[in-house]
């Protein structure tokens, strides 16, 4: 809670600023500081209010949700304020379900994905949990588990009506990975199977090894590796156009993101150079959600400096090493994250979008360090989310 003998002391008061600059002090506050000068006083809550209003914070935050082993029944979270530039740690409260009855902290949590917003999960053959929030603070939903159990699915909501598991490694009873699909629909409550992957996609299954972007009607994965990319229809429960992208060779790997309606942000990172110096390349393109091909061949880059930052001394590592090194992304229409997900110790890289008649395009990139204790062993597990972030949230989960 807030030292009221402190906030309420005469020198930490303001008492004389016009309501109008009052607001431009607001402007400037990190997130989790508007709570404090909510309290300060009336006037100070109007402005609050008023700054939320005609500046809203749409920017989405990154959230990291770290565990220390493979075998650790707690995790850590950390949330980047984009409007700060500042990591904050997540107390774990003790979660609770949607009856207010207490339960104890979740052992397994990923991120689904939505088209607005990703929250965590568990998933298990007898039950599906998902958060209210990206924090993991309290349960919304609790469901019976799919019919077909997975190791690493892909799990996404559509609309906010249907939850889509796909892939995950099943194996047969042949021992053949099958890119299963399941759907939950939240009306009926019930799972029903879909049409499995393309078979583009067989021996990738895995969501370690795919990329995925949700938007209001579909699911569209991209093998990272190969480029091989297809979209999921979740009312139709079928796959398709499914194909390969070309647009680089040197491109070795592949992630997407949601960049406006329908419009996919298509990122690739690869090495370059003959036999002297290997340098590391990011660009990005603008693809069309309905034909799943490239809008323009010219690409956005990552400024030199950036891609330093996420692959540092590239040059310099063996070729097994190069190999390791990729690229993700996740964001909004708003604007994003890119990072290496095997070194997330290297720290991320913020973009933002610009949408305009003429197209989207990348208006701006600057880099960000990780927290200090994420990333430093290498047995740490590390899922990464991205989700606006309101102001009510941020008070629930911060405890203020």
């Amino acid at each position: 809670m807030v030292d009221e003998s402190v906030v309420n002391h005469p020198t930490m008061i303001c008492t004389n600023l016009p309501a109008d600059m009052l607001e431009v002090v607001v402007t400037k506050l990190p997130t989790i500081d508007l709570l404090s000068a909510s309290y300060v006083s009336h006037g100070w809550l109007y402005a609050v209010r008023s700054s939320m209003h005609t500046h809203p914070r749409l920017f989405p935050w990154l959230i990291l949700r770290c565990l220390p082993h493979p075998v650790a029944t707690m995790h850590s979270i950390h949330a980047l304020d984009p409007h700060s530039r500042t990591w904050l740690f997540v107390p774990q409260a003790q979660r609770n379900n949607s009856t207010g009855k207490a339960k104890q902290p979740w052992p397994a949590l990923n991120f689904l994905h939505g088209s607005t917003r990703d929250r965590l999960y568990a998933l298990t053959l007898s039950q599906l949990v998902i958060s209210k929030d990206p924090f993991g603070s309290s349960c919304q939903m609790e469901a019976k588990g799919p019919k077909i159990w997975r190791q690493d699915p892909v799990v996404a909501e559509v609309q906010g009506r249907w939850i889509v598991v796909v892939g995950g490694g099943f194996l047969t009873d042949e021992g053949e990975e099958e890119g299963a699909v399941e759907v939950y629909d939240k009306q009926t409550g019930m799972w029903e199977l879909a049409e499995p992957m393309p078979a583009n996609f067989d021996g990738s299954t895995y969501a370690t090894w795919l990329s995925i972007a949700v938007s209001e009607k579909r699911v569209y994965v991209i093998e990272k590796k190969s480029g091989w990319i297809s979209r999921f229809d979740p009312e139709s429960k079928k796959w398709g156009p499914t194909c390969q992208l070309s647009t680089v060779p040197s491109v070795s790997k592949w992630a997407i993101v949601m960049a406006r309606k329908e419009r996919l942000l298509l990122v690739g990172a690869g090495a370059e150079g003959g036999t002297g110096k290997k340098v590391m390349k990011v660009r990005a393109w603008e693809v069309d959600g309905d034909s799943l091909q490239v809008i323009s061949n010219k690409p956005m880059e990552m400024p030199t400096e950036m891609v330093d930052r996420l692959f540092p001394n590239f040059d310099s590592l063996d070729e097994a090493r190069r190999q390791v090194c990729s690229v993700e992304v996740r964001g909004t229409e708003h604007g994003g994250y890119m990072f290496d997900p095997a070194n997330m110790k290297h720290g991320v890289v913020m973009y933002q979008y610009l949408s305009t008649e003429e197209g989207g395009r990348v208006d701006r990139w600057e880099w960000v360090p990780s927290p200090d204790s994420v990333g430093r062993d290498s047995r740490e597990s590390v899922a990464v989310g991205c989700s606006p972030v309101l102001l009510h949230q941020v008070a629930r989960c911060f405890q203020l």
